[in-house]
């Protein structure tokens, strides 16, 4: 098993990547990490090319009024996703993702999925 981190500038301190260290030892991700993500790469974090995008169409196909109901819509809209979905972006889409990333050797590829 692998932790991907996220990049957030305060997951780069040191305290924090010593934990990371030794929890997973050899097996993390991250912008300094041992393994390296690459900086702004929304094609391979799930979050990025499938949940905002998935959230924002739910939450604002009825906008909502205020804060409240912002709130609402979104942990809503959480609640009703499927397995099935997450199942889907997360290890085929993925996969998918990955393979043309290779193919294109780390090189812009978002434009050729399908």
């Amino acid at each position: 098993m692998y932790f991907q981190q996220d990049g957030a500038p305060a997951h780069n301190a040191i305290i924090v990547k010593n934990y990371l260290n030794e929890i997973f030892p050899n097996q993390w991700i991250g912008t300094h990490g041992v393994i390296p993500w690459p900086a702004r790469s929304p094609d391979l974090t799930p979050l990025d090319f499938f949940l905002w995008g998935h959230l924002k169409n739910v939450v604002y196909a009825d906008p909502p009024i205020n804060l409240q109901d912002l709130k609402i819509k979104i942990r809503l809209a959480c609640s009703n996703l499927r397995r099935e979905q997450i199942n889907a972006a997360t290890s085929t889409e993925l996969l998918k993702r990955l393979e043309s990333c290779l193919e294109h050797q780390g090189g812009n590829f978002e434009q050729f999925i399908r």
